[in-house]
């Protein structure tokens, strides 16, 4: 289950030297060419939205608008370059991890700070250090409605747990906030195990977060731009859903 991250740690100066090399920039800047028509589509769609929202929200929270209007575009760019096999992913996610969780932060969402925290720990550093991680991914299904029962169990067990610790906090938005880190939680250790029922947790996830950022929205802590962005990121799964090339292809075409 852990092969991945034991292979990179202990064979750290040799990963390490994907990145510090001579033609390190220019390999990632052709990392960002080469995407479908859909994936450059929402990039675009993607940024003249984050546009709206930071000349929306700049004159009342410039900082924060900044930050968000960054993270928002990065973490739109993860996702696309996850999409397409793309180097540009690890780089992308861990700037967005970084601007996001920052937001989180500002606005008291804490729970979804630390998962930003998580994915910059243990997902994009490793993306960065293997260019190669996501090669070769052959995506499974459950077995039986066994495997179904036990993930279940597992979120409500980490939902309990992680609304009690945030209980402690000033989390204004608790329940939410806590909501939806077990669930991207859920997600992350189907996504581990290289399931495909990962897909329907993470298109919950991205409507979790939407409904999370609307509250902070109206609540004064936030804006437009993750709520944008997080609504990309459920398009991009409604085109996984009905594209041959998604979680759901058939077994022959895997």
């Amino acid at each position: 289950m852990f092969n991945r991250y034991i292979d990179v740690l202990t064979n750290l100066p040799s990963y390490s030297k994907n990145v510090f090399r001579k033609d390190y920039f220019s390999w990632l800047i052709n990392q960002c060419r080469g995407f479908g028509r859909f994936s450059y589509g929402l990039l675009i769609f993607n940024f003249i939205l984050q546009v709206f929202s930071l000349l929306q929200s700049f004159n009342t929270a410039p900082v924060q608008s900044i930050i968000s209007f960054m993270g928002a575009n990065l973490s739109v760019a993860c996702v696309i370059g996850i999409s397409n096999r793309s180097g540009i992913q690890g780089w992308a996610g861990a700037v967005s991890a970084v601007c996001i969780a920052s937001v989180g932060f500002m606005a008291g969402n804490f729970a979804s700070a630390w998962e930003q925290i998580g994915y910059l720990i243990f997902l994009d550093f490793f993306c960065i250090l293997d260019p190669k991680w996501n090669d070769n991914i052959q995506a499974e299904k459950f077995e039986s409605w066994l495997d179904w029962i036990a993930y279940i169990v597992f979120f409500g067990a980490a939902w309990a747990v992680l609304h009690a610790i945030f209980s402690l906090t000033s989390d204004p938005r608790v329940f939410l906030d806590s909501l939806n880190l077990a669930m991207a939680i859920t997600g992350s250790l189907l996504e581990l195990n290289r399931k495909r029922e990962q897909f329907y947790v993470w298109t919950i996830s991205s409507v979790l977060t939407i409904a999370l950022w609307i509250q902070t929205m109206t609540q004064g802590d936030g804006n437009f731009a993750l709520i944008f962005s997080y609504s990309v990121f459920f398009l991009n799964n409604l085109y996984a859903f009905f594209s041959v090339h998604g979680w759901f292809r058939t077994d022959s075409q895997a």
